[in-house]
Order: structure tokens, then sequence, then C-alpha cells
């Protein structure tokens, strides 16, 4: 208390001429119509000023929570879209033809409800290559948060590889940009589907081989999945054909050609891990096929 009173003491002349000063001005904007409107107005400028920062702050703070939130709901109509593409097929029977609705998979006649095929999952690349010959990527989800080795792994803008390892929080994706990748892709032109491998090299281009050489392929003709895969959804952008069409070398009843990516591998950030819900049932059916060969 001594400390204050002897500032003060020390600054006297200064605090009374605050004191004053706040004094008379207050006075000024009390009594005067003129000066006390100029002084309400200030304010509100001010006071809005203010405001409008601190919820910018607001903002800013609970930007993280908003974009997740966006990504969940973007990963849903994700999940919807993949289902919806599911082509319809007519139910046959003794004495009538049951439609499968695309989206909700209900059976229109029985009212059986049916689950959807595909699910996505939300992610983000925490780790990336794309120098070497077989790149991987490492996601921030693992199977507590449901993920399993030979899920695909894409983005709003293209195809980004599938996971291989799995841990509780982590997870390992084998990249496009592996020698070992064969995805199975398709002309959106003319329907005809191809195996897309990457051969090294140029880390935006891939191949696309086994494409019957009777389709007049052009450069800049849409590629997306087949949907013969188990991993891929049918009809995801996969990029555009680049050039160099040609008949493959190895077999001279198909061409070869090279595509550009739609998606930049060394941009990659968040991501959706799209799981097949009936992958195991699929799986049972082809080793049976494998065992009788």
């Amino acid at each position: 208390m001594g400390k204050i009173l002897q500032l003060l003491l020390r600054n006297g002349g200064f605090v009374t001429l605050v004191l004053v000063e706040a004094f008379c001005f207050f006075i000024i904007v009390q009594f005067n119509e003129k000066q006390n409107a100029i002084f309400t107005h200030t304010a509100g400028l001010f006071a809005g000023r203010m405001l409008e920062r601190r919820q910018q702050f607001s903002d800013y703070i609970g930007l993280k929570d908003r974009i997740d939130s966006l990504t969940n709901v973007n990963a849903q109509l994700q999940t919807d879209l993949a289902n919806a593409r599911i082509v319809k097929f007519p139910h046959r029977d003794t004495s009538f033809i049951a439609l499968f609705d695309s989206l909700n998979r209900t059976d229109s006649v029985r009212r059986k409800v049916m689950r959807p095929l595909y699910e996505y999952y939300t992610a983000t690349v925490i780790g990336n290559s794309i120098s070497s010959a077989n790149n991987w990527l490492m996601i921030n989800r693992g199977s507590a948060d449901h993920i399993a080795p030979n899920m695909a792994v894409v983005t709003n803008n293209g195809i980004i590889g599938i996971v291989r390892h799995v841990d509780d929080h982590f997870s390992m994706v084998m990249s496009v940009l592996h020698r070992q990748t064969k995805i199975s892709a398709a002309l959106t032109k003319y329907n005809a589907f191809g195996s897309l491998i990457w051969e090294g090299g140029d880390p935006s281009v891939m191949t696309l081989k086994y494409i019957p050489k009777h389709f007049d392929v052009k450069v800049g003709d849409e590629v997306v999945t087949s949907g013969f895969s188990q991993m891929f959804p049918r009809k995801l952008l996969v990029g555009h054909v680049d050039g160099d069409i040609g008949q493959d070398p190895e077999n001279p009843y198909f061409l070869i050609m090279k595509v550009r990516l739609s998606q930049d591998m060394a941009t990659v950030g968040d991501v959706y891990v799209v799981r097949n819900l009936f992958q195991p049932e699929q799986d049972s059916l082809q080793v049976k096929v494998r065992n009788e060969q």
C-alpha cells in the first residue's frame, strides 16, 4: 500500500491531469447534444469492430471442429454417391419382376431391407512418398476406426491407394505409385476396361493396359474405376488419357496408353477410406473358384 501511495505522490501531477481531462470530456459529452451523438456513434463503431474481431477469433478457434464436421458430412455424401452408382437390376420370379433401389438397397416388392455396398471413413495423410519405385502413405486411422487391410483410399479428385497394414490408430497405404498396384479402370466413352499400373518415373502419370485395340482412343478421354474391383467403387475419376497410345508390345490385340492422374499425389491431405461391406462374401466366392481350377 505504501508503494502505491509513493507512486501516486511521485506522479501526482500526471494523474491529476488525466483525471481532470477525463472529467472535462465527460462534461462535454454529457451536456452537449452534438458531441454526445458523435461520441455515441464512434463508440458504436469501435464496439462493433471489437465484436467482429472477437467473432473472427472465435471462428478461427472452432475452425478445426467445423472442418471435421464438413468432412464427415462429405464422407456420408460420398457413401451415398458410391452406392447410387450401383446399377439397378431386375429380380426375376415366376410372377413378377422386383427392382432393387440402388441407393437404399430396398426390395420394392418384398420390402426386404438390404445394406448399402460401401461406407466411407474420413482420414488425414500424415506421411507420403512419391520419389521411390514403391511408394507408401500413412493415415491417422486404424483398426479402432474400423479400418482394415484391402480397403481403397480415395479423395474427391481421384484414387490414392489401398490399405495394406493396420495398427490400432494408424494405417499404411500402398500408393497407386507402387509397382505392385494394379487397378481395374475403364474408358468412360467406351466402357472398355483394362489394368492401371505404375511403371515408375513421373508421379503424375500411370499406364493403362489391355484395352481392346478396336477402340478409337483419343488424348483427353476420361478414365474412371470400372467397379470390377472389390475395393474401388464404380466410376471414380482416375484421370485422362495423356498420350503414347499404341499397340501393347506384349499383346498385339490390346492397346497401351499413358493416363495423367486427376489427383496430384504430392499434395494429398484429407482422404476417404472405402469399406466394401460385402467383401468377405465376395472373397469367399473367389476362393471357391480358385480351388476348383
